[in-house]
């Protein structure tokens, strides 16, 4: 490798610094060592589940065990590690929460592991840089603090890791020298610490000025560059830096990692607004804590589990509260940040093992053989259009009641017929995500449920799904739909919606980075015109696509209300919905009415005729309009250009101002009437499908073939979106229908 190295810098005439070579050596002999890390050096244990994911390239967080050991009462230490370790995996990272156990500098725990620390609390030592070869050789057990956690995250790999607040220079320093080791640890171990800033109590100027010395970057996350004091929003300082999203975060610590630094980042997280208005309370009684340390001769490590158990006291229970949420708060935005580095990483589409060093994969292309010379177009496996990122849907949660009548003679009469009757979770939103998490993305779901029974059941039901952003508005009840189908034909349905125009944009935590990390928002229409307006603004600004969902023929027209049609980049309407949707366009525009008369049962030709002569005006404001056709299947009118993806698609709408028009026929033609047990799914799946294909750089026709198989397979189930979807599935049925073929139409651009 140094040969490489030594040859390459021949070839492009510069000179690699040393320091830069044996950087990538040593991280090329990290990496391959970590396979067997628990062989490393006797002290060294890594859990099972921590060892599978380092070896699979899985997100990971570390965390600290101090909280549970020395930093909070029994049983909140217990409920706050086990929270904390939830939210991780809700944000789609794995949890590696550090401690020492009987000589063992153990790094992931277990539930019976973390009890244990739980219940012994007080028995236990409080374990720093300085104290792991005595504790470790002695083979005795306690909780790691920042620094210790910090060297366990490093020696495994793990380059995340998050807490409630980190040490500093404390006042009067300059006649004690009391300074944290936490400090010293972020200047020499390159992990990235997720933390509230540091406590109020120290001196944040002489903090910052420290970490300067120390080579540590200090970001902010959020908007502005205010460096939070634990449970105080801004200190009075300012950090260097300030990033507004995990994806921006991400891309420091990825830059960080290949440039093969030796400190750590320092990324300060202000605590929940909500919890802000305790802050007075509780810098108070930290003033009054302190003097009683002084008078109790209380110091060194001692001090700060006195002040935390102290102020609990004094501020009966509201600074343990916000302490709890912030810690809670740092763990989900460690995880997002952990889980668009590792999409980052994926992107990057570079060797594991050489990863850490980009100059490695221009050295591999220049030795390779099969190089090519000159940028190839792209083809159908080619990764180009594949996006990082978690997409966020932004839909209703509904407790679906389905009515299905088996009776050959029901009539609407007033007469009580046989049937099936069974209950299940839907709403468009919950569905799109649902079918995304069945396809192996991780979509985070925006969504408002009441607090009834409802909201408890769904938690229970939808495991498989991030549930994190799922609002609970008071004193309302879940959104509950009863439909009644017969021969699997939708005939009516009877909602109860309330909670969803309840939903308030301000209700919804860290809204914009959620977003701004997103490669895709879907937004179906069962908000409050106000509130979609609102989603879709915040997109545009962030540069983000969104699909909008139109939900039903009224619904569909909410955009139109306001300027946000315009600033839609995917629609998926059903003909009614783009008959209601092409009126309410005019109409906005100023244009005469126009009654359109054409029915899912009209002659196919006709259908699409009609169809591609209103979306030639949409297609004007809103490239991609995507059909659906029920049994006909799926026309897509678009003006994407020559491009063969959906996305990315900010470059391509300048491509070419013409319409494009393609007709995909359904696989459910053949399809004998017995088999459709329910539609209700079909048209989510559908959507849901085209967007993981999106996602994953397939073609504009792979995308729409995937969604009408992942259709077919919801037109056999009474739940909205069945188990049996899945990528092994779809790819199963495609052997079903080799020939299929798209219709590429002729459209009059002139």
């Amino acid at each position: 490798m140094m040969k490489h190295i030594a040859q390459f810098s021949k070839i492009v005439k510069l000179s690699l610094p040393t320091s830069y070579k044996c950087c990538a050596v040593q991280r090329l002999l990290h990496t391959v060592s970590s396979k067997d890390l628990k062989k490393q050096n006797g002290f060294l244990k890594i859990s099972d589940e921590v060892m599978e994911a380092l070896h699979t390239g899985r997100p990971l967080v570390a965390l600290e065990s101090t909280i549970i050991t020395h930093g909070m009462p029994n049983p909140h230490n217990l409920s706050t590690a086990l929270s904390v370790e939830k939210k991780i995996r809700e944000s789609g990272a794995i949890p590696a929460t550090v401690a020492v156990l009987q000589g063992k500098l153990c790094v992931g725990l277990n539930e019976t592991q973390i009890i244990w620390l739980a219940e012994k609390n007080s028995d236990l030592i409080k374990i720093s840089r300085r104290d792991l070869p005595f504790i470790l050789s002695q083979g005795y057990s306690g909780g790691t603090t920042v620094s210790a956690t910090m060297i366990a995250a490093h020696m495994a790999g793990i380059s995340i890791f998050a807490t409630g607040g980190i040490g500093g220079v404390h006042r009067g320093a300059e006649e004690s020298f009391d300074v944290s080791a936490d400090l010293t640890e972020l200047g020499r171990t390159p992990v990235a610490v997720v933390s509230s800033g540091v406590k109020s109590i120290l001196d944040i100027p002489k903090t910052l000025e420290y970490l300067e010395t120390q080579g540590v970057c200090v970001m902010t996350f959020g908007s502005e560059r205010h460096f939070p004091a634990f449970f105080t929003r801004d200190s009075g300082q300012l950090s260097p830096y300030n990033v507004n999203s995990p994806i921006k975060a991400a891309q420091v610590i990825d830059s960080h990692i290949k440039l093969g630094l030796e400190s750590g980042l320092l990324i300060a997280v202000p605590i929940p607004e909500e919890f802000t208005s305790a802050g007075d309370v509780i810098q108070a009684a930290i003033t009054e804590a302190l003097d009683l340390a002084k008078k109790q001769n209380i110091f060194g490590k001692e001090v700060t589990p006195f002040l935390l158990s102290t102020v609990n006291h004094l501020t009966k229970g509201q600074s343990l509260e916000a302490n709890i949420a912030l810690i809670e708060n740092n763990a989900s935005v460690a995880g997002r940040i952990a889980f668009c580095l590792h999409q980052l990483r994926q992107s990057n589409q570079l060797d594991p093992v050489t990863a850490s060093w980009p100059l490695f994969t221009t050295i591999a292309k220049l030795f390779s053989s099969n190089q090519a010379s000159k940028p190839q177009l792209m083809k159908k496996d080619d990764d180009s259009c594949r996006l990082t990122g978690r997409p966020v849907v932004i839909g209703s949660t509904v407790v679906d009641f389905s009515v299905q009548v088996t009776d050959p003679k029901f009539q609407l009469n007033g007469g009580t017929y046989t049937g099936q009757v069974s209950q299940s979770f839907g709403g468009v939103g919950r569905n799109l995500a649902d079918c995304l998490c069945r396809l192996n993305h991780s979509p985070v779901l925006v969504s408002a449920v009441g607090t009834d029974s409802h909201a408890a059941s769904l938690s229970a039901l939808c495991q498989h799904m991030d549930l994190s952003a799922v609002q609970k508005i008071e004193n309302m009840t879940t959104a509950t739909c009863c439909v009644l189908l017969y021969q699997g034909k939708f005939l009516f349905g009877v909602g109860d919606m309330n909670v969803n125009s309840n939903l308030m944009i301000d209700q919804i935590k860290n809204l914009d980075s959620l977003i701004a990390s997103a490669p895709l928002v879907v937004l179906d229409g069962n908000f409050t015109t106000s509130f979609i307006t609102s989603i879709v603004d915040k997109c545009a600004r962030l540069s983000v696509p969104v699909w909008f969902e139109p939900t039903d023929l009224y619904k569909c027209k909410a955009p139109f209300q306001s300027d946000a049609w315009k600033k839609l980049t995917f629609v998926s309407p059903n003909l009614v919905e783009l008959v209601s949707m092409y009126q309410a366009m005019r109409q906005r525009l100023g244009q005469d009415d126009i009654q359109v008369f054409v029915t899912e049962d009209s002659d196919l030709q006709e259908i699409l005729d009609v169809s591609v002569s209103m979306c030639q005006d949409l297609v004007k404001h809103i490239p991609v309009v995507l059909l659906t056709l029920g049994r006909h299947g799926v026309l897509l009118c678009h003006r994407l250009g020559q491009s063969e993806c959906f996305l990315p698609i900010t470059s391509q709408i300048s491509s070419s101002d013409e319409l494009k028009a393609v007709y995909y026929p359904s696989f459910s033609l053949d399809m004998d009437p017995s088999e459709i047990v329910s539609v209700s799914g079909a048209g989510d799946c559908l959507a849901a499908t085209i967007c993981a294909g999106m996602l994953n750089g397939q073609t504009i026709d792979e995308c729409i073939r995937h969604g009408l198989l992942a259709a077919y397979l919801s037109l056999q189930s009474l739940t909205a979106v069945p188990e049996t979807v899945s990528l092994a599935a779809i790819k199963a049925l495609e052997q079903r229908w080799p020939e299929w073929n798209p219709i590429y139409l002729t459209v009059d651009n002139s």
